[in-house]
């Protein structure tokens, strides 16, 4: 049997491997938002940027085989560029995207966010927003940004119907699922 040495020992040796071991068990393997990272029209007045709210998220290695999760957080607002206006309409996404050496990355521990043209992801990353780029748009604004943060770990409802029989009638019940 092989063992590996315990998480936060005090003087303990272990690679960061294993707290992203730990972060996707505890995750469930779901990438998520935890809070924040909104995607918004740049608060300046609208241009060819877009600002993300500070936040935090992890995001799924898929590089390699058992790569676990990356915890980031951002701390403040990124105003983050926007790719040239296409010439035919399509998708952009907004990304968190780790960049990991030790897992295939090019060189560089970091993680960004970045606004790439089209839908089709890289690997190690999660998708905050789309953008519904047009020709001839003058500028990116609220009307053309789709939230599709991933948030919270269980899809849930609000309801003042009792579930299966109990409880009292007209109570406001949150049923998670």
């Amino acid at each position: 049997m092989t063992k590996e040495t315990p998480l936060w020992l005090q003087a303990g040796v272990y690679p960061a491997r294993l707290d992203r071991y730990f972060i996707e068990e505890v995750m469930r393997r779901t990438p998520r938002v935890f809070r924040g990272l909104a995607v918004t029209q740049r608060a300046a007045g609208p241009n060819f940027t877009v600002d993300v709210s500070a936040g935090s998220c992890v995001v799924l290695g898929t590089t390699q085989a058992n790569q676990g999760m990356y915890f980031c957080r951002s701390t403040a607002v990124e105003n983050v560029a926007v790719p040239a206006t296409p010439a035919a309409p399509r998708t952009d996404s907004v990304i968190v995207h780790v960049n990991d050496p030790n897992a295939g990355g090019s060189a560089g521990d970091n993680w960004v966010i970045s606004v790439i043209s089209g839908t089709v992801l890289p690997t190690d990353s999660l998708l905050l927003a789309t953008i519904a780029r047009t020709t001839g748009e003058v500028s990116i604004t609220n009307a053309a940004i789709t939230d599709v943060r991933p948030l919270g770990e269980w899809a849930w409802t609000v309801s003042t119907a009792a579930p299966s029989g109990r409880g009292v009638p007209g109570d406001l019940w949150v049923q998670c699922t």
